[in-house]
């Protein structure tokens, strides 16, 4: 059972936060681990993540065009940046000066990243009209600010505070800020933003459903109590590694959980659109052979049945329509979604067929009504055999449809034709249709009822309970 947006953000905020406390009031919990190496393994693995992270959103952007994905993806590629300048740092020469500047450098990108995935959060949904050229602006906006700000830092280097040496010792006691208030609360800043991301983010899943974004909520929980610990205990950027680093890294592995599955609804909507294809490619081959044949065998059967001494003929014209008509509904199911739903495909099979007659139909028709694939497939060739019937045999104009699901699903086909008394039709007519139309009722346990209108025309209404 999926987990809801509300409950895997709250989840992963409840993780953190009570291991956070465990560490701030026992003080026989471990908070620091020394290890080089493995330091530079959580940078780089966190920064490959946000980056396949960075990548997957904009390729959603490319086919959404929303300004919100263009956002997320900014964010993700800052924080993926923030992660490398230390994974790319030969840690064994690092001096205080290349520290602060790494240091500073990660920490300034850390937060820009926060800002604009909090901003992404909350921003509506807008769809761009120019989404390439205004991708390529902003992005390279960007990566110019970014280097910008490396510049400066690269400059002022001497002049930055440092929060750490590389060779500092674990501090005894286990809350110990360390470091200059500038990097404190910067700190605390990005640990704001990205609770608020998480906040944003949780209700942006729960309005539209949207997986990643549920898997985002609870990664932004995570780095925020993780940032929360880099101002409480001591910063980043040492030989140790801290409860702080462990979130963090915890934060990017939800994120990659939340690319997994994205990656997999991606290879769920290829195969989608590959079956879709290949239903299309069949339909057109039905339509552009076996229909024009059938068509051309039910014309000249219509011509031919006009002679008096053709009874035979008109049979034969008759199984021709009947077998024009199961081509076409083949044709229509091949071209449109198995899953799509009842009422747009009740309103799509009867605008073809009185358009192809040369009517006009008017619905009222209950919207989001679901039923069983057999029950939605038998409604619509009861409808399609109604329709037929009243614009080839009633000679109708206006043809009604109805289906609402109050007391029972019910629908109903009315038309303004001639009408016609059911014992008296020929069953290889119309007859045959009718007896078909009740068998399918029957197999998906509704009662059928065909019926005369006072004012003429006919009423076909079928009542499932």
């Amino acid at each position: 059972m999926a987990l809801s947006a509300r409950y895997r953000t709250v989840l992963a905020a409840d993780l953190a936060g009570g291991l956070t406390t465990l560490v701030m009031v026992l003080p026989f919990v471990h908070f620091a681990y020394a290890s080089t190496a493995l330091h530079a393994t959580i940078e780089t693995a966190s920064g490959m993540i946000a980056m396949l992270g960075a990548f997957l959103v904009l390729g959603r952007f490319r086919r959404t065009a929303r300004s919100e994905d263009l956002a997320l993806a900014i964010a993700l590629g800052l924080l993926a940046c923030a992660n490398f300048v230390f994974s790319a740092m030969p840690w064994a020469l690092l001096s205080e000066d290349s520290l602060r500047f790494s240091a500073w450098t990660s920490l300034l990108g850390t937060v820009a990243g926060a800002a604009i995935l909090a901003v992404a959060s909350l921003m509506s949904s807008r769809r761009l009209k120019r989404p390439k050229a205004t991708a390529r602006k902003v992005l390279s906006l960007a990566v110019a600010a970014y280097l910008c700000v490396g510049v400066l830092a690269l400059i002022f280097e001497t002049r930055l505070p440092l929060g750490l040496g590389p060779t500092t010792s674990v501090p005894a006691s286990h809350i110990h800020f360390v470091g200059s208030h500038a990097l404190i609360l910067m700190q605390l800043a990005a640990a704001a933003l990205f609770m608020v991301a998480a906040v944003g983010f949780t209700r942006r899943g729960e309005r539209t459903g949207d997986e990643l974004m549920t898997w985002l909520a609870a990664s932004a929980a995570l780095a925020s109590f993780a940032r929360l610990n880099y101002a409480l205990f001591p910063s980043l950027y040492t030989q140790w590694v801290y409860v702080g680093d462990a979130l963090r890294l915890g934060s990017y592995l939800l994120l990659l959980g939340g690319a997994a599955r994205e990656i997999v609804q991606y290879q769920h909507r290829l195969a989608d659109a590959a079956k879709m294809e290949e239903r299309r490619r069949v339909a057109r081959e039905l339509h552009d052979g076996l229909a024009q044949e059938l068509a051309f065998v039910a014309a000249q059967g219509r011509s031919l049945s006009r002679r008096p001494d053709s009874v035979e003929i008109k049979y034969l014209a008759a199984a021709a329509e009947r077998a024009l008509d199961e081509s076409r509904r083949a044709i229509a199911l091949l071209t449109h979604p198995p899953d799509e739903p009842l009422d747009q495909a009740l309103v799509q099979t009867v605008e073809e067929l009185v358009s192809r007659a040369g009517g006009r139909a008017c619905f009222d028709i209950q919207e989001g009504i679901e039923v069983l694939p057999e029950t939605r497939e038998a409604l619509l060739r009861i409808v399609r055999e109604a329709v037929t019937n009243a614009s080839r045999h009633g000679r109708a104009n206006l043809i009604t449809v109805e289906l609402e699901n109050g007391n029972g699903l019910r629908l109903r086909i009315a038309d303004d034709g001639v009408g016609f008394e059911p014992a008296a039709l020929d069953p290889d007519e119309t007859g045959f249709g009718l007896i078909t139309m009740r068998a399918r009722t029957e197999a998906i346990g509704g009662q059928l009822r065909i019926a005369s209108l006072a004012q003429g025309g006919t009423e076909v209404e079928v009542v499932i309970r």
